[in-house]
C-alpha cells in the first residue's frame, strides 16, 4: 500500500476530522463547493466495496445516517447525492484504490453561514464537479460547527 493516499494519512489531513469509530473516518471534504461535502473513509485498506465485513457495512449505515441528520439539522439540507467512484486511484502507476464515499448535501433554498450565503443552482439535478468552492473561511466556519455538534449525532 505505498501509493494509498487514505492509509498514509498526514497530520495536516486530518485537521477536517469530525468523527471516527472503529471502522470509519468522517471529514468535511477539502473542497467545499457543497456546503456541509463531507468524505467518508474505511479505516483499513480496503480495495472493493464488496469487501467490506458485515460489521463495517453496520457502521457505515450508522455513520450516513447519522451524517444526513446532523447536515438536515446544522444547515437545512434536503436531500444527499452519494458516490463511490474510487477513479483517482487509478491514475497513478500502481494503483491503490481504497473505499471512500463523497457526500454532496443539496439545498432547495439558500444557506446562511456567516456571512455568507450558499446558492446551490443546480438544485434538482446531478451534482456540478466545477461548482466554485467555498471560501476557506467559510469552510472553516462549517468544520467549526459541526464539529462542535458531531456529539448530539453519534453517540
Amino acid at each position: 500500500m505505498n501509493n494509498c493516499e487514505f492509509c498514509d494519512l498526514a497530520p495536516d489531513d486530518m485537521k477536517w476530522l469530525l468523527y471516527e469509530n472503529e471502522y470509519w473516518y468522517l471529514f468535511l471534504a477539502d473542497r467545499q463547493d457543497y456546503a456541509g461535502r463531507c468524505l467518508i473513509s474505511c479505516k483499513r485498506h480496503c480495495e472493493n466495496i464488496s469487501d467490506l465485513s458485515i460489521e463495517e457495512w453496520l457502521s457505515l449505515k450508522n455513520v450516513m445516517t447519522n451524517t444526513e441528520a446532523m447536515l438536515k439539522d446544522e444547515f437545512g439540507a434536503d436531500v444527499f447525492n452519494w458516490s463511490c467512484l474510487m477513479n483517482d486511484a487509478f491514475k497513478q502507476s500502481v494503483p491503490e484504490p481504497h473505499v471512500h464515499f463523497h457526500l454532496r448535501p443539496r439545498y432547495s433554498k439558500p444557506v446562511e453561514i456567516g456571512n455568507a450565503v450558499f446558492k446551490d443552482k443546480e438544485f434538482g439535478h446531478h451534482y456540478n464537479n466545477k461548482a466554485k468552492p467555498i471560501d476557506n473561511k467559510t469552510a472553516q466556519m462549517i468544520f467549526e460547527r459541526l464539529k462542535a455538534n458531531v456529539h448530539k449525532y453519534f453517540k
